[in-house]
């Protein structure tokens, strides 16, 4: 449904909604395929038979080994012979094995529950949950749980590296805190090892190895710093704790999957055969750990400018579950949807209310939320849907502003079942006001495709 007529009268315009990209990389065809979203014990099931089993690569070795693994995933985009650490932000040369200036985070400690680097011990060199790090930094985190801190806590600094990290002093800023107890993890990898710690808790759920028959642990994150405690007994355990778990799933929600972290996914992906589906799949931490969870089936709208999202460009302000404000209406546009998720129907549709009358916009599709979900200020409206972005249709709105695709978003494009896109509507708003742009947007809708 790529459009083709009046396209170059606005493409000016429009293509500059694939400029800030998210990144576009994505699971292989089929691969989540079985996973069942209905409620948080089936797709905890569904989901460990899918990322189980994967293949293991020596901690150290004079073959492929962690390290290799690891510098491929942690390079540095500005420096393809340098990496980037996970705690300090600092770039490093290259070196391969064992430096003075970084080695191997486990941020899930392996004196909690795996501490024997064997054969046989398969998540003491899972690269899904090793980081390098520089050489202090690893020191002074220790196998401290991750926590909250604040200002009397013991700073870390990060250095500025690819327009992260930087500055020092006040608290949070773009640091690392510590005390005795616990380390919070600077805003820029916070939800990066979050998401490691995630993945392990639904990866090792106890029994063996489907291939090799070796035993696994059950790793299970709690707030209760008793079991975790527990846990560290200088012996591999058949069940082991870490935490705290609701400060990860704040840290999930504070700094969302980047290009940076979906790349070295990707790394890790083409050595052990197995992904982290909250990487893939960020929407399905919320089903899983707590508990709300929506039926595939049904579209999500997300990224409102009534207030709960992101900051509307002049504080045009829309009302609930709609766009920001535009010329023709303080509401805001709404982005709604026609049919079904299923793939095999072959009739959804997009449908936008109360847009700007007798006027261009674009249906798009993205394969990321932007920002979290929450959208970035974008003419007069908020980007909501980034990534990989495809143009779907050009329409001219009807006299009242409402617009809809002409044929199926799905028909002819590939798109598999399991399969999580986002969904927008881009319009012209050449009037002087609200904000002076010329253009503006409606919520987001995500769609988790069905069979």
């Amino acid at each position: 449904m790529q459009a083709t007529t009046q396209f170059s009268k606005w493409t000016c315009c429009l293509t500059v909604l694939a400029l800030p990209t998210l990144g576009s990389a994505q699971a292989p065809p089929g691969y989540y395929d079985s996973v069942d979203t209905n409620n948080p014990t089936i797709l905890r099931q569904t989901l460990h038979q899918v990322i189980d089993d994967h293949l293991r690569f020596p901690y150290t070795s004079s073959a492929t080994d962690t390290w290799d693994i690891l510098e491929d995933a942690q390079t540095n985009p500005s420096a393809p012979g340098e990496i980037i650490d996970v705690y300090r932000n600092e770039s490093y040369t290259k070196v391969t094995g064992g430096n003075t200036d970084y080695n191997r985070e486990h941020p899930w400690p392996k004196s909690y529950g795996f501490p024997d680097d064997s054969s046989s011990n398969y998540p003491y060199s899972d690269c899904h949950v090793l980081f390098l790090c520089n050489d202090s930094y690893n020191s002074s985190r220790g196998n401290k749980p991750f926590g909250g801190c604040d200002a009397s806590c013991t700073e870390k600094i990060t250095v500025p590296n690819n327009g992260q990290g930087g500055g020092s002093g006040a608290y949070p800023g773009n640091s690392n805190w510590a005390n005795s107890g616990s380390w919070e993890t600077w805003i820029g990898k916070r939800g990066d090892v979050a998401r490691a710690l995630l993945y392990m808790d639904v990866r090792y759920e106890g029994g063996i190895h489907g291939n090799t028959g070796h035993s696994e642990p059950d790793l299970i994150l709690t707030d209760n710093l008793s079991l975790v405690s527990a846990s560290n007994t200088g012996n591999n355990e058949s069940v082991a704790y870490m935490g705290l778990l609701s400060v990860l799933l704040q840290w999930h929600l504070d700094d969302p999957v980047d290009t940076f972290e979906r790349d070295g996914h990707e790394v890790v992906f083409s050595y052990q055969g197995n992904r982290n589906p909250f990487i893939d799949h960020p929407e399905w931490v919320e089903c899983l750990f707590l508990g709300n969870c929506t039926t595939a089936s049904d579209p999500i709208p997300y990224c409102f400018g009534d207030g709960t999202g992101g900051f509307c460009t002049c504080g045009n302000t829309g009302t609930a579950g709609r766009g920001c404000a535009n010329s023709a209406v303080n509401n805001g546009c709404l982005l709604a949807y026609s049919g079904s998720t299923s793939l095999s129907a072959d009739d959804f549709g997009l449908v936008a209310q109360d847009s700007i009358g007798n006027a261009p916009g674009l249906f798009f599709e993205g394969t990321t939320q932007v920002a979290g979900g929450q959208g970035l200020s974008f003419g007069d409206g908020l980007r909501c849907a980034g990534g990989s972005v495809t143009r779907l249709e050009i329409v001219i709105s009807g006299l009242l502003g409402d617009a809809a695709t002409s044929q199926s978003v799905t028909a002819g494009r590939g798109i598999n079942a399991g399969e999580t896109r986002y969904y927008q509507w881009w319009y012209r708003d050449s009037a002087p006001f609200p904000c002076g742009t010329p253009f503006n947007l409606s919520n987001a809708l995500q769609v988790s495709w069905t069979p």
